[in-house]
This record gives C-alpha cells, sequence and structure tokens, in this order.
C-alpha cells in the first residue's frame, strides 16, 4: 500500500509503503526539499535479557543531501560527528520510555538525511519520522511522540526554521512531547527566565499535540495492529517471590551516608536475593538479570514512597537541600587556567587552554560554509570515578553529550573575538561521580575561565533536579539529584544559568504521562534556588577574572590593516608572511576585513611583527626609526631593506658629500644601518629615509 499524508499547517509529508518496505516501519517524511528517510526493525523474538532494553538509535546525514562531498581524505562518510551523535540522542531520549517494560526484543531505529535545503531542521523530521515509523508498526510502542525546534529571533520565539537561521542567534531549544505533555528539553539561550521557558514548553506542546493527531490518523488508516509481548517469564508470580523474599524495610539499609555505603547494601541484597534463588537459576525458570530486573523495579517502586514519607533523602539531605560544595583554582601549574569543583561525591577538575585562531576547530555542516569554533569544552569520564573498571575506548555518547550541554552554557557569555582574540578549550575529567557531573563541569569550567583570565560577561553555575511520585499519585522535586535518584526517579532536569537567567537546559521525563504546568514551574524555581546558591559558593572562591593572562599563554597583539593591501602582506604565495613569521616566531591571522592578530610568547616579537605588517600595508609613521640591512647601492642612492619585502631608499642628496665618493666602503651590502623615514608616498608605496651614519 503506498500513501501520502500531509499535514500543510506544519509544512510535513509523508510517503509510506514506497521505500524500505522489509523494515517493521518506513517513513519517508519531507518538509520543503528536505527529506529524511526513518526506518524501525525489531527482532522477531526477545534477545537473552541483559539487564536493559536494547534499543538502539541511529541518525546519519549523508553528504549528497546538500549537494556535498565528504571532507578530509577518505570520500566516504565514517564515523559519526558530534552533531549525528547529538541528533541521536534527541531520537533516542524521548522515544526510550515508551516502551512496555517488559517489552526486550531488540528494536533499531535508523533515519537518514537524503536531502536537505537549509530551510528544515533535519532532527525534528527524524524525531517525528522515527515514532511515525514506530507508530504504524506492529511493534507495541506507547506513543506517538512529536518534536518542534525554537528560535528566539527579534525577541520572539519562532519554530523550525532550520540551519540557515540558527546558527548566528542566542537561544536554540528542540522540545519534544506526548499528547499528555513534555518529555525532553534540550537547548541554549541568553538569561532567559524561568517564565518565559515554561510559556515556550507549553506553546510547543500545542504544534507537538497536532503533530500526533496526524500520526494517530495515519496509524488507524494503515490499521496494523500491535504484536502481543511475548512473556520471557510469569511477572505477577515473580514479583510476588521476590517480595516476599525481601524483608519489609529492606529498604532502610539505603538510608546511609555515603555511595559506597549504600552500594555495598544494594550487593548484600542483590547477592542473598541471587542465592535464595540459585536452583530456580541452575533450573533455567529464570535467569539472573531478571530476577535483578524484578528487584531494580520493586526498588523504584518502594525506595521513592519512603523518601516521600520521611522527607528526607538516602543520604539524609532534605528534597530541597543542595550537597556541600568546595571550589579551588590555579591548581595544574603548566595550564593556562584550571580549577577543581567538588559537589557532594562528584568532582570536576578543568584544564584551561588558549590559542590561537588558528587552533580553531572546523566542523563541516550539511548544509552551509564551514563553521568555526572558537570555544570547546570536552568532558571526559574515566572509569575510576564511579570506583569501577572498564575498557578505555574512544569518546561515548553520553561524553559527547555531557560536553555540549555544558559547552552551551557559555555560548552567550564568552567575549567576542574583537575583544579577546583567542580559541579557548576546556578539557574537564570527572575524578568523582555520585549525579550531575555535567553541572559540576559547568562550575568547573566557569572557575577555570576566571583563573585562565577570560573576560567572561558573567560566571555560570549548573543544577540538577529529579522527581519522585508517591503511592499516592503526588510528586516530590527534588534538588541536586544522586546517581541512584537519577535511576529511580521520574525526572533528569538540569539548568544551568547565570544570576540573571538560565543559560542552557536539558530536560528527561521517564513520566509517561508527561507533567503539567504547577509540577515544572516548581522544579525550575527550586533550581532558581540551587543555582544562585552554588553561584554564591563559587564567589567566595573568585568573582572576576585575573587581570593577567598565564605566562605560559601566548600573547597577542590586535590591530587593523586596510583590507586592499591583504595581499601585499602575504605575498606571492605567501612568501612575505611566511618570512614574517619565520624571523619573529610568531604566528599571525589576518581576517578579510583587514583585522589581524599577531601572537608570540612575548610581547616584543609580537609588537616587530606589527610594524612590519602595518609598513607592508602602508600604514608608516613619519620619523620612524628602523635597523635595515644594506641591499643595493645605485648611483642616486642606497636600497635598504626595512623589513622582508619591503625597501626604502637615502636619496644621494642626503648623504653627505665627502662620503658620497667612498660610499662603497662606509655601506657594505648586507650590512645593517640604521635610518629613520623622512617621508612615505601612499599611491606609488615610495619611502624615503635619511641615515645619521651618513651625514
Amino acid at each position: 500500500m503506498q500513501k501520502t499524508f500531509q499535514l500543510p499547517e506544519l509544512g510535513l509529508k509523508v510517503q509510506l509503503g514506497k521505500f524500505a518496505c522489509q523494515a517493521d516501519g518506513s517513513v519517508l517524511i519531507s518538509s520543503g526539499n528536505t527529506v529524511v528517510l526513518s526506518t524501525v526493525v525489531a527482532s522477531k523474538e526477545p534477545k537473552e535479557f541483559m539487564g536493559f532494553f536494547p534499543l538502539t538509535v541511529e541518525y546519519r546525514e549523508r553528504s549528497s543531501a546538500s549537494g556535498k562531498f565528504p571532507g578530509g581524505y577518505i570520500k566516504r562518510e565514517g564515523r559519526l560527528s558530534d552533531i549525528e551523535v547529538l541528533t541521536c540522542r534527541l531520537i533516542d531520549r524521548p522515544i526510550r520510555p515508551l516502551f512496555p517494560s517488559h517489552y526486550f526484543n531488540e528494536v533499531q531505529l535508523l533515519s537518514s538525511v537524503y536531502s536537505a535545503d537549509g530551510d528544515s531542521p533535519t532532527g525534528v523530521l527524524a524525531i517525528i519520522g522515527s515514532s511515525l515509523a514506530l507508530t504504524i508498526s506492529s511493534i507495541p510502542f506507547l506513543g506517538p511522540i512529536g518534536a518542534v525546534q525554537a528560535f528566539k529571533v527579534d525577541g520572539k520565539w519562532k519554530f523550525n526554521l532550520g540551519y540557515n537561521g540558527s546558527f548566528a542567534l542566542d537561544s536554540e531549544i528542540t522540545i519534544a512531547g506526548t499528547k499528555d505533555g513534555i518529555c525532553m528539553v534540550e537547548g541554549y539561550c541568553n538569561n532567559l527566565s524561568e517564565h518565559e521557558l515554561i510559556d515556550l514548553m507549553f506553546e510547543s506542546h500545542e504544534q507537538i499535540k497536532k503533530q500526533i493527531d496526524w500520526q494517530l490518523e495515519i496509524q488507524k488508516e494503515v490499521g496494523k495492529e500491535k504484536a502481543p509481548i511475548e512473556e520471557l517469564i510469569n511477572w505477577d508470580e515473580w514479583n510476588k517471590k521476590v517480595k516476599d523474599f525481601l524483608p519489609t524495610n529492606f529498604v532502610d539499609v539505603f538510608f546511609v551516608g555515603t555511595r559506597l555505603e549504600r552500594k555495598l547494601a544494594v550487593t548484600k541484597l542483590r547477592y542473598d536475593l541471587i542465592e535464595n534463588f540459585s536452583k530456580n537459576i541452575e533450573d533455567k525458570h529464570i535467569t539472573k538479570s531478571l530476577l535483578l530486573y524484578i528487584f531494580d523495579s520493586l526498588l523504584k517502586e518502594v525506595l521513592p514512597e519512603k523518601i516521600s514519607k520521611k522527607g528526607i533523602r538516602t543520604d539524609g539531605r532534605r528534597l530541597d537541600q543542595i550537597r556541600s560544595i568546595s571550589s579551588e583554582t590555579a591548581i595544574l601549574p603548566c595550564a593556562h587556567g584550571s580549577a577543581v569543583f567538588r559537589r557532594g561525591e562528584t568532582q570536576a577538575l578543568a584544564s584551561l587552554t588558549l590559542g590561537t585562531c588558528q587552533d580553531a576547530q572546523k566542523v563541516d555542516v550539511l548544509v552551509g560554509d564551514v563553521i568555526e569554533k572558537n570555544f570547546m569544552l570536552h568532558y571526559n569520564f574515566p572509569p575510576f570515578a564511579t570506583g569501577e573498571i572498564r575498557m578505555m575506548r574512544g569518546v561515548g555518547r553520553r561524553e559527547i553529550g555531557h560536553g555540549y550541554l555544558a559547552e552551551n552554557s557559555f555560548r552567550n557569555v564568552l567575549p567576542p573575538r574583537e575583544q579577546f582574540p583567542y580559541t579557548i578549550r576546556s578539557v574537564v575529567d570527572i575524578l568523582e561521580s555520585n549525579g550531575s557531573s555535567s553541572m559540576a563541569t559547568v562550575c568547573a569550567t566557569t572557575m577555570a575561565l576566571l583563573d585562565g583570565g577570560v573576560p567572561i560577561k558573567d560566571m555560570v553555575s549548573g543544577i540538577a533536579m529529579g522527581l519522585l511520585k508517591d503511592n499516592g499519585g503526588d510528586f516530590h522535586v527534588l534538588t541536586d539529584i544522586l546517581g541512584m535518584e537519577d535511576s529511580f526517579g521520574l525526572m533528569d532536569f538540569k539548568i544551568t544559568g547565570t544570576e540573571n537567567g538560565i543559560m542552557s537546559v536539558q530536560m528527561d521525563i521517564k513520566e509517561k504521562a508527561g507533567l503539567n504546568r504547577e509540577i515544572l514551574e516548581k522544579a525550575l524555581e527550586q533550581a532558581k534556588i540551587a543555582r544562585l546558591s552554588i553561584l554564591n559558593e563559587m564567589k567566595k572562591v573568585m568573582t572576576v577574572p585575573r587581570p593577567k593572562l598565564s605566562d605560559l599563554a601566548p600573547r597577542v597583539v590586535l590591530f587593523k590593516i586596510d583590507s586592499e593591501r591583504i595581499g601585499s602582506v602575504i605575498g606571492p604565495a605567501g612568501r612575505t608572511i611566511k618570512e614574517i613569521i619565520a624571523q619573529t616566531g610568531t604566528k599571525i591571522d589576518i581576517e578579510d576585513d583587514g583585522s589581524v592578530m599577531v601572537y608570540s610568547k612575548d610581547v616584543e616579537p609580537a609588537k616587530v611583527a606589527e610594524k612590519w605588517i602595518k609598513i607592508l600595508a602602508g600604514d608608516i609613521e613619519i620619523g620612524s626609526i628602523f635597523h635595515g640591512i644594506v641591499r643595493r647601492i645605485v648611483d642616486f642612492g642606497i636600497f635598504v631593506e626595512l623589513i622582508p619585502g619591503k625597501d626604502g631608499l637615502i636619496h644621494v642628496s642626503k648623504i653627505a658629500k665627502g662620503k658620497q665618493r667612498d660610499i662603497d666602503k662606509i655601506c657594505k651590502v648586507g650590512t645593517p644601518l640604521k635610518v629613520k623615514v623622512l617621508s612615505f608616498d601612499r599611491e606609488s608605496g615610495r619611502i624615503n629615509l635619511e641615515s645619521e651614519e651618513l651625514k
């Protein structure tokens, strides 16, 4: 059955039954000339349970979609770019919680961009396409979901502008949700108020509901029934067995001081549980992983209720209480700036490096020109941070996602390039983790930027909020969540900001019915109080950037020349600029508008290079003194090289008559000569000189 469905109001069109027909669900979704193919395939039988739902999400951008070749030597798409990884996460996070809790078949979602005109956000199309592919398939799915991308333009929010309108903006937020509520938010902004963020979420939800109604209409017309879930075990029977085995007050062992003590308590309970049912495991009535899954599911039911009743969390804190905070700067002597930030049992070490504009990262985007990133934040999570052992491979999706969340927090507080012409890199290693290491990353980077003398507009801090639901259906917001609270809670809401507003946000909701406005407002209000409290603690250590850069950081001289004279500075095949760089030991960047940045270890070589460049660009001060080199002696005077590629003339009339006869003996070619600029003709570029030694 080949069918086309349209939602003209939102500019969406899908084709079914024409492409990838052997997939369980296949959707070719388009908006304008942007086309994305989303497919889903599920294994016919559940895999042996591994302790988690085996869902994999892939998103690929084909260079051919925008008429480009892949960059680099290999002209074939290779490993995922950071943009592709981040989009994979945007698809995964709202969809993963919407599968039945006892469905364990392997599922793979794949979205490929085959055409991109730059006017529609491909990530949003991939989210909607993935949702629809699941919705029309026989795979059990509790969706559908919808998504929008919001951009702030001239003080007003606009939706789904695409690549062409997004990169110059200071606010971009992606929002996904079910029919009942918002389930995912991700993006950056510029001192956004809590009230405006809430309004944006629910304004976006109106569009999302239209997308969902449209998907449900398509599902009804396709008419494919959902496959029954193959039960691995009798869940009711085994839930009762596990519950009967565990002591009534078994969750009390979790209410101890440290993460290690709680971990030991959980390990003991799990060991006893497995020992008790070892005969059933041997007889293959149940597997060890399924038994532990039931235990964890029971824990998610009982522990939130216990915390709600006590009003005290497992580490003894109140629901709205932040753990103890400390920070320290200048701890790495060879870094250009450094800081360590600790919040409870989470510790982040930030190392700052300042480089030249040549160190900027070039990002090849699907549509548009190559982007240069002058600020990078790289997040690392080694296994020892949680007392574990695991293979150290390449950077994972989680590390990329957390790094970008923290990086976006600084997008609107960093100084402009004209004020601070450096490339900035912050590398954050998580040395210890028990909840919200990404927010500790933000705080550590803020302190490292101040320590490095970077003139940021404001300090940024971050906090992670959680949510519990008791047996009566009431919700309880948690401030500064632990790792355990993240796993059994219903929300992971990360918010960063300054004293004036929100700078970035990432929210994941596991509550399938979504959350109402009142709960979200309460979470944001508690987050604001916590964020400001953390900022106050950070300010006890440092409040303003250091007035002087590290002695190890490069020095920069910034000035401007006539853009029409850039060619004279660069010289044929770059020969002139290369010689200046070689002789002064500097690094030089020249922009198309004539902005020049000269970097060096010390200021003096940079000043020399500045002087040379200005001469080549025709900016010569009368009376300037140069230590030149005699290059040619002719009948009418002496040509002296002031700088590589630029000579001046000492006319014979400026040489004493008594010295003119023996000029070859007094001034030998290749010898130094101190000269002074008498005049300069901008049109011809002629420089007239004199020398005290020849008077």
